[in-house]
């Protein structure tokens, strides 16, 4: 009895062509094209591109320019000169050829070299302060420098 009902559904909502692939894709209109989705990816692409190449030049603008400025160069005398903020660069620099820089720089002294100083080199931008490039040295090749008083 089962069987019949099923037939009789079967026979009361067939259509001829239901069950053809390409009628039914019409049907559907399928939205992606390979035109559209090219375009779409080409669109992305230049996106990415814009933000990347607008967030390099701002980082580049804001991180690189040289913050030095009249105030810097003549700190007031009530500031230790180990505290005030600098920019310094070294690339592959033996450690002291980084010393005479950081005195040339900052107006201090360094001791506590270690005895192969030569054989220590250091690459590095920095921007702050003596005592804070110290620390950041000393972590970096694991020596104990300090700024003499």
């Amino acid at each position: 009895m089962e069987e019949n009902k099923e037939i009789k559904y079967i026979a009361k909502h067939y259509r001829k062509g239901l069950f053809v692939v390409e009628p039914a894709l019409k049907r559907i209109k399928p939205i992606a094209s390979v035109w559209w989705t090219r375009s779409r990816i080409a669109a992305a692409c230049i996106g990415a591109t814009i933000l990347t190449a607008t967030a390099a030049l701002f980082i580049h603008n804001n991180y690189f320019i040289n913050p030095t400025t009249e105030i810097e160069q003549n700190p007031p005398s009530s500031i230790p000169a180990a505290e005030i903020v600098r920019a310094i660069d070294f690339e592959d620099a033996p450690l002291p050829i980084v010393v005479a820089k950081i005195k040339e720089v900052y107006g201090v002294d360094v001791v506590n070299l270690p005895d192969n100083a030569d054989e220590y080199s250091l690459s590095l931008h920095y921007e702050g302060s003596a005592i804070d490039l110290l620390y950041t040295i000393n972590d970096i090749l694991d020596t104990e420098m300090t700024i003499q008083e």
